[in-house]
């Protein structure tokens, strides 16, 4: 998830915007040029969802007081314009392609084996388990909380479960799968651009846990061909700590133990991910797995 700021980077400002509108930049000319590659655009979309965050992450600073709706210690406006640059972008991408349903915005009457929802609520058992800690966020903050959650992780899975899900199916099935997972990850280190209290071993092992969760994600994407399942379990994923720990949340420094914990955690659910995938390999003819998305 992309963080929201609780304080100002250490980067200049400047640094962040030139190097975000660089990468939009090149990511605009691929998407362009390399519209019917599927490898290469689904690459290119998501350097444009990273680089339209880095660069946010610089302009909002110069051109929005961070005292605007400065809630908990969160520039909340801030954090909201952030997000929306690149969610406007994925939309307008969506509707250039024309992948709306293929993405899996599909009607509930389209959706299939609900029966996985299953899984979804077992893979967020352990994150609510933490509400036994108690919320600590009341009032406004928890309500900003919630909304900037939903977009933030709505975001995510437009761009990940949805556009380069969707773009690289045409390299079959598993490595569609595999590589919007590995970009998925990737995309996390633009929080290196977020604030000066989240420490960059923080951000690396949210860029290893999100590949591995991205795994079992886009297989419950494909086989239940819906998107909004997966939006809904994976802010419901991210709230549920966020709101118990915080601020703490954001400043966590991982552990040796902790690490491990996390990683087997995510190990199990990205295997069960690939064990929903079976009988769908021999799916790598860019028509059939059109299909299938």
């Amino acid at each position: 998830m992309a963080l929201p700021g609780l304080a100002p980077s250490s980067i200049d400002w400047r640094i962040d915007a030139a190097l975000g509108i660089l990468a939009t930049g090149a990511a605009i000319a691929l998407l362009l040029r390399f519209r019917e590659r599927p490898l290469v655009f689904a690459i290119a979309a998501a350097l444009l969802e990273i680089g339209l965050l880095i660069a946010a992450r610089g302009l909002v600073r110069p051109l929005v007081p961070a005292g605007l709706l400065m809630i908990g210690g969160v520039a909340w406006l801030r954090s909201f314009l952030v997000i929306l640059l690149p969610l406007g972008a994925g939309i307008a991408l969506l509707s250039w392609r024309g992948w709306w349903t293929s993405s899996g915005f599909t009607p509930p009457s389209q959706w299939r084996r609900w029966r996985l929802l299953w899984l979804v609520g077992l893979w967020l058992l352990v994150p609510a388990l933490s509400l036994t800690r108690g919320i600590h966020v009341h009032g406004g903050t928890l309500i900003l909380a919630a909304v900037y959650l939903i977009l933030a992780t709505g975001l995510e899975e437009l761009f990940y479960r949805g556009i380069v899900l969707r773009a690289a199916i045409g390299k079959g099935l598993l490595p569609a799968v595999l590589i919007s997972s590995i970009l998925f990850g990737a995309s996390h280190v633009n929080n290196l651009f977020t604030s000066v209290s989240i420490p960059p071993a923080y951000v690396l092992d949210q860029a290893w846990q999100a590949a591995l969760v991205g795994i079992f994600l886009a297989a419950v994407r494909l086989r239940m061909n819906a998107i909004w399942p997966t939006m809904a379990a994976h802010a419901a994923y991210d709230l549920f700590p966020l709101i118990v720990y915080w601020a703490y949340a954001s400043r966590y420094q991982p552990t040796v133990a902790g690490f491990w914990l996390s990683t087997g955690f995510g190990a199990v659910f990205a295997a069960i991910g690939l064990f929903l995938l079976r009988g769908y390999g021999a799916a790598s003819s860019p028509r059939r797995s059109m299909r299938l998305a």
